[in-house]
């Protein structure tokens, strides 16, 4: 007797199937979701490869026009060098030479001798130039600044460990600055109080250089002459805004400078040697600065790229 045997008992083929297909979508799927996760990565990897040579490439070009910057600044030396004498205290640089699309270069030249020279309160020996000190203490009264601060600064300098103030001879440098930036370094001097004295100070190995009385401001031509006050600085301005003084002795001709004006020589001139020269350069918005000082025989005292 033969016995029938429904369907339900081997189970549906089309299930079968449908589950199989079901488990081949999702694998495909994963598969596929793996490899746009693959592709991803390699095309942002891509991007930034392509990104960084670019910035790399345009920081390499923006360095190269800031130092044509340079050498374009040290031609300005050349006329400065044959001149009478010099009246210009900042100037910016004309540029007619491209440099290519998305470039652009600025320079800036600075005249240093309108400044106080900070190492010239101490002398190479390391003794004390008074006579330069109280210069300077004259400067920072005028502009409302402790005049003990020069105080502070020559222990900053000098070698010796005796202090002119009590602990002013703690974490010092004991040797000449190489920067006016290093008076940030120097705990007693707040942000606010460098920002107001370094626009009159500079830096340098040299001694003897003088102030050049056609491009010092108010602060550094009190500092002069301990008889030099503020409406005198004031009267000297106006005099070389009319005509810049070809010779240091020609302030006499300026009223209440006439002793003044025999003494000054040792510490004022009306040509310059020393100049800051900024060249700016930016390419793609990629910018690199060089800044230097350089004399007129184009050495060049300092060098600072960034």
């Amino acid at each position: 007797m033969s016995i029938l045997r429904t369907g339900t008992m081997y189970g549906n083929p089309h299930s079968s199937i449908g589950n199989q297909s079901g488990s081949a979508l999702i694998v495909t799927l994963l598969l596929v979701t793996v490899l746009v996760s693959l592709v991803v990565n390699f095309v942002y990897e891509i991007h930034i490869d392509s990104s960084a040579l670019s910035n790399w490439s345009n920081a390499q070009r923006a360095s190269f026009i800031a130092k044509s910057g340079q050498t374009l600044g040290s031609q300005y030396m050349d006329e400065i060098k044959e001149a009478e004498y010099s009246y210009e205290r900042e100037l910016n640089l004309p540029i007619n030479e491209s440099f290519g699309a998305g470039s652009e270069l600025t320079i800036m030249i600075e005249d240093e001798n309108s400044k106080f020279n900070i190492n010239s309160i101490i002398n190479q020996n390391g003794s004390t130039n008074e006579e330069a000190l109280s210069s300077l203490k004259k400067l920072l009264d005028y502009l409302n600044i402790n005049p003990d601060l020069a105080l502070l600064l020559a222990d900053w300098i000098d070698p010796d460990s005796e202090p002119r103030l009590p602990y002013s001879e703690e974490t010092t440098k004991d040797a000449f600055l190489w920067s006016s930036d290093e008076l940030q370094l120097i705990v007693s001097i707040s942000p606010d109080t460098y920002e107001k004295i370094v626009p009159y100070l500079t830096v340098s190995e040299k001694w003897g250089r003088k102030i050049n009385i056609n491009t010092a401001e108010i602060p550094v031509l009190v500092s002069l002459h301990k008889d030099m006050t503020g409406a005198l600085a004031k009267r000297i301005i106006e005099y070389r805004e009319a005509s810049p003084f070809k010779d240091w002795r020609d302030v006499q001709n300026i009223s209440g400078m006439n002793t003044i004006g025999q003494q000054i020589g040792k510490t004022a001139n009306t040509k310059s040697t020393d100049f800051r020269v900024t060249s700016t350069a930016t390419v793609n918005e990629i910018t690199r600065v060089i800044e230097s000082i350089v004399d007129t025989s184009k050495t060049v005292r300092f060098w600072r790229e960034g």
